[in-house]
């Protein structure tokens, strides 16, 4: 047991070569600039995409990182997802892309940015987690016939200040204060706090179930290389509350288009029970719904089981 959490603490065996962890060899992307328009002003700006070439011919898919993420986080999922021509966007806000010139940066704008990106691909899959399961789903009640398919990993099925557990709820609570202060400090201030090592290693440690010390260490890694590329504290400041107010829940019966839910046992944003539910509410409104949980598994499924999950997605979609 010692072992185990000072691995938790200090983790080893640092990971650069993603195959290590995955079986799958590492893509490579292609970087590029889309021009998008602003959902509240109509102003134009520029986005980066980031493209993981499949084979001639291959189905495309449109990935959502998720909070405080970039295209980085994904990399593990789309290396094993080799069917398929791979779009990640930056959302706007994060990574390189620029925040939106006008709109608030909450769900709704988000996915009215991801819907013009859908629009310029040919019918693709679209998958988001985390917030950009939020994201995706409403992307997709947006305009659902034009998707092939919508997958949502650890999907957020209901407000997090609304947790069942109280440990969680206080978890949830001193989040929301710290990045409210942030948001109110000055620019620099805000920045410095929310991209200390110590609080950014924390939100990583908090929520890893991970017993691997090749996947703790390649964890807390990513978190400290791109966890603390945002605009401002005060765009994050609106992602941050909108991640803790919207869920794939809400547009629930608007999504006709065939679900995969892929989620974690141990989520403490999704338990299995709500997953279920969900998957109910989806059944209601489209004849294509399955839902899979992993064991041992928390909200960090994309770094946790990775490998594992592309096998699902990939399986599902070609059946």
């Amino acid at each position: 047991m010692t072992c185990r959490i000072a691995g938790r603490l200090r983790p080893q065996f640092l990971v650069r070569d993603r195959s290590l962890l995955t079986g799958h060899r590492q893509r490579v992307p292609q970087r590029f600039g889309v021009e998008v328009t602003d959902p509240v002003s109509r102003r134009p700006f520029e986005i980066t995409v980031f493209r993981y070439p499949g084979a001639a011919g291959a189905p495309q898919m449109l990935a959502v990182h998720g909070f405080r993420g970039d295209h980085h986080g994904l990399e593990l999922i789309v290396d094993g997802l080799t069917d398929f021509d791979v779009w990640v966007p930056d959302l706007p806000g994060f990574g390189v892309s620029p925040a939106m010139p006008d709109a608030e940066h909450h769900a709704a704008h988000y996915a009215a940015v991801i819907h013009q990106l859908a629009g310029s691909l040919d019918s693709p899959v679209l998958l988001g987690h985390s917030f950009g399961s939020v994201i995706a789903a409403q992307a997709a009640a947006r305009s659902p016939t034009a998707l092939r398919h919508l997958v949502v990993l650890n999907p957020i099925t209901k407000p997090a200040l609304t947790a069942s557990s109280g440990l969680n709820r206080a978890a949830t609570g001193l989040t929301d204060a710290f990045y409210r202060l942030c948001a109110r400090l000055p620019a620099s201030s805000g920045r410095w706090l929310l991209g200390n090592r110590l609080v950014v290693w924390a939100t990583g440690a908090f929520m890893t179930k991970a017993d691997d010390d090749r996947v703790l260490a390649y964890t807390h890694d990513q978190h400290q290389a791109y966890f603390s590329g945002f605009e401002s504290p005060a765009t994050l400041f609106q992602a941050y509350r909108s991640s803790i107010t919207d869920t794939v829940t809400a547009v629930a019966d608007q999504l006709t288009v065939p679900v995969t839910i892929v989620a974690g046992e141990h989520d403490e944003l999704s338990s299995p029970e709500e997953i279920r539910v969900l998957e109910r509410q989806l059944d209601e409104v489209s004849n294509d719904v399955e839902a899979y949980v992993l064991n041992r598994t928390g909200h960090l499924l994309h770094y946790e089981r990775a490998a594992t999950t592309a096998a699902m997605i990939q399986s599902r979609l070609r059946s």
